[in-house]
């Protein structure tokens, strides 16, 4: 490999380094949400499926309801990070031409 070929394959991977920082931050930005309970509970996660807002209908909070609490939020969480990470695939796999790569969490 020449002086020639390293220069171009550093060049490369630079842009490669500045597309992946603006696709990070692009991910930061991104809000998916999903409702379980006919809609008492909602999550909102980011585009790293992390949990940014849980919303709880205050109904939830009777003695006869709170029981199924804890199953709905669960629910509506894992829902929440399922849609992020579809969208997050989506978006990676038009940025990438359809090559995975590591550390996107995908």
């Amino acid at each position: 490999m020449g002086l020639g070929d390293m220069t171009e394959m550093f060049s490369k991977m630079r842009e490669a380094q500045k597309h992946l920082k603006s696709f990070q931050k692009e991910l930061s930005n991104i809000r998916v949400e999903a409702e379980t309970g006919g809609g008492t509970v909602k999550a909102v996660v980011d585009g790293e499926a992390m949990l940014v807002d849980l919303q709880i209908d205050t109904s939830l909070l009777e003695p006869d309801e709170i029981k199924v609490l804890p199953k709905l939020i669960k629910q509506a969480v894992s829902e929440a990070q399922k849609k992020a990470r579809a969208e997050i695939a989506e978006k990676a796999k038009s940025m990438t031409g359809g090559i995975n790569i590591p550390g996107l969490g995908l």
